[in-house]
């Protein structure tokens, strides 16, 4: 990801990164928003001429979410030399996610997670503890929802994984501690003998169990305040293989412009937060059907050796087609 030039301006070496980047033949970027992020940073601090804009590619949705762009540039013209810049989201690899769901000790542990919460409705959120990654801001939804909806009291089940940052990081401890609290809050309040509204891991979780999870869950949820990316999205869309399930991804991650067809939410809005997971638990069959499977075609036609295969196609051609530069390309 690339941050708009307001913020990155911000940093003291601005110019250093920026001029580094504009020695590159080819500038890549998760998505067409971070493009236009590094062409205006480096517009502002930098004599730099646009040469070519195109629309945006059909992978990506040109309007209607937080990240959108309809039209992106692709070449930059800087003391003499073409700069030439393109979106590379990368892929997920749903042929051994597929394979890995549908090992027999996956499916049992699929049995064994349904068997244990019977005919109750699993949200599965899964990422690592950082203060970006909307865990505190998911957690109150969740609280608002048992409250707004008590009928929901024990037959709704949020399974959730905060695995712990690096040591050391003072932030990263509050914002684990900050979870920890809320989870806490939450289950003293709502939770009874037989039913625990939330499950918290800490640790790692191996990836056979994570996939058994992805497969069992009928709504992944995943609230960001900012991710670059996320390919937890594009793992839970491909551990389902088009069959029914939910995905409730924050507007503000960078695979929000790739899928869509998920129940797109601004996690800075509390009423937008809770409207989206009421639209997540009482979609039909058919149409969390409909969703999943454009978004399986999605995450299948761009996986990550159609990135890969991108990113080199397009080295290959700026190699064949870049002179060789006449001067020192940073300012003195």
């Amino acid at each position: 990801p690339f941050p708009a030039a307001d913020v990155f301006n911000i940093l003291h070496w601005r110019e250093a990164i920026v001029d580094s980047l504009l020695c590159c033949d080819l500038c890549g970027f998760h998505i067409p928003r971070y493009v236009e992020n590094f062409v205006s940073a480096a517009r502002s601090l930098r004599d730099v001429k646009l040469v070519e804009r195109k629309p945006v590619p059909e992978a990506f949705t040109p309007f209607g979410t937080a990240l959108a762009e309809p039209d992106m540039t692709t070449k930059l013209e800087y003391m003499g030399r073409t700069v030439n810049v393109d979106a590379f989201p990368v892929g997920t690899n749903p042929g051994y996610i597929h394979e890995m769901v549908n090992k027999p000790s996956v499916q049992q542990r699929i049995t064994e997670i349904r068997d244990d919460l019977g005919d109750n409705k699993i949200i599965v959120s899964a990422g690592r503890v950082d203060y970006v990654k909307g865990a505190k801001e998911m957690l109150l939804c969740f609280e608002r929802l048992l409250e707004r909806r008590p009928e929901l009291r024990g037959k709704v089940n949020l399974i959730m994984t905060a695995v712990k940052a690096a040591a050391g990081m003072r932030v990263y401890k509050t914002a684990q501690s900050e979870i920890e609290q809320l989870v806490g809050q939450i289950n003293g309040k709502y939770s009874t003998l037989t039913w625990n509204a939330i499950q918290l891991f800490t640790e790692p979780i191996p990836f056979d169990d994570l996939m058994a999870l992805y497969k069992t869950a009928d709504i992944a949820w995943i609230p960001p305040l900012r991710d670059g990316l996320n390919l937890v999205a594009k793992e839970y869309i491909a551990a389902h293989g088009g069959e029914n399930g939910v995905l409730v991804l924050s507007e503000f991650t960078g695979s929000a412009v790739e899928l869509p067809d998920a129940v797109l939410t601004n996690p800075y809005s509390d009423k937008n937060m809770d409207e989206s997971i009421d639209v997540a638990l009482d979609m039909p069959l058919g149409e969390q059907k409909r969703r999943m499977e454009k978004m399986h075609n999605a995450v299948t036609q761009y996986d990550v050796q159609q990135w890969a295969n991108h990113m080199f196609r397009e080295a290959n051609a700026v190699a064949v087609t870049s002179p060789e530069p006449e001067k020192d390309l940073v300012p003195a």
